[in-house]
This record gives structure tokens, sequence and C-alpha cells, in this order.
């Protein structure tokens, strides 16, 4: 009897050994993790870098609307900028509350100054969020345009691309000029 139940253990587990049936299941049960977070963090990373590109030509093509006077003769306000910078985005950015918008204008080029957008806290600094300056500037005037985008990153563990609190980035986009003679 010992015998009979040994041997049917014996042949089913040498039928276990030849069988592979599930074999490339379990690989890919291995490997899909891996494969999937990789996938994740690949199109993250070519995301926020789109993202940074369209940033900097809407940036780009709203500083030239400075550069040549038409925002001081149309009277255009710090929101009607933005929105002209928006206004070149994709439409997945969060204009309203994510874009922040600074135009500064100078005497000549040795006149920039440099402000830090970052705290000691990773925060941005209230001088790009709230305290943003709107100064387009004269003619022949030079103006510096920057532009912000508080990027939230949503795939977990690559917060060494972070440079802000809580896993986010800062994108960021800017033009200095002098403003062409528009007034003659």
């Amino acid at each position: 009897m010992w015998q009979a139940a040994f041997n049917r253990r014996l042949r089913f587990i040498k039928r276990y050994n030849k069988s592979e049936d599930g074999a490339t299941a379990i690989e890919f049960a291995l490997v899909a993790a891996p494969f999937f977070y990789l996938l994740m963090a690949i199109f993250e990373t070519g995301l926020m870098l789109f993202s940074e590109y369209v940033i900097e030509n809407g940036t780009a093509d709203a500083a030239r609307l400075i550069r040549t006077g038409q925002v001081q003769e149309q009277g255009m306000s710090q929101a009607d900028f933005k929105a002209q910078v928006c206004g070149g985005l994709a439409s997945f950015l969060d204009c309203n509350s994510r874009l922040y918008v600074d135009v500064r204008s100078f005497s000549d080029f040795d006149s920039i100054t440099s402000t830090s957008a970052i705290d000691g806290d990773g925060e941005l600094t209230p001088e790009v969020t709230s305290g943003a300056s709107y100064d387009p500037g004269d003619e022949l005037e030079v103006v510096v345009v920057r532009v912000y985008y508080d990027w939230k990153l949503f795939t977990p563990g690559i917060s060494k691309l972070a440079d802000l609190a809580n896993g986010r980035r800062l994108l960021t986009a800017g033009a200095a000029f002098r403003n062409e003679p528009f007034g003659s």
C-alpha cells in the first residue's frame, strides 16, 4: 500500500518536472512590474521634457510681442500676457494655478539681477508666486521674461528629478532681449 502511494507521487512529480506549461506566465510575472515601472518613468520623463519645450516655445512667442511693442501699444495686463503664454501651451498643462510669469525691464544688460525661484524649504518663493513683476518696459529697454511651471511628478521613486518639495519639479523658460524702437 505504501509502495502504491509512493509510486503515484513519484509519477506525479516526474510529470510535473517535465511540464513547462505556465513557465512563460511566471517569467512574465517576474519581469512585468519592473518593465511597466520603467515604461511609466520613460513616459513621464518624455512628457515632462515635451512640456518644457512647449513652455519655452510659448514664452518665446509671447516675449516677441513685448519686444515688438505690441504688448505696450495694446496695454496688455499681466493676466492678458499670461493668457498669451498659455495660448501656445498643451491642454494638459494647468495654466491657471501652476504657471507663473515674471516680466522685468532694466536699463541695460549689466543691470539685470538674478532671483532665486526656490527657497530653502523647496518651495517657490513669494517673488515668483504672489509677487511676480510685470513691467514690459519701453522702447530700447532690456526686458527679461521668466516663466515657471510647477510640475507634479506622478511616477513614484523618480524623486531624484524633483527640485521642489513633495515630489515636484520646476520647469522654466526665459527670454532676455532689448525692445525694438517701436515708438518711432
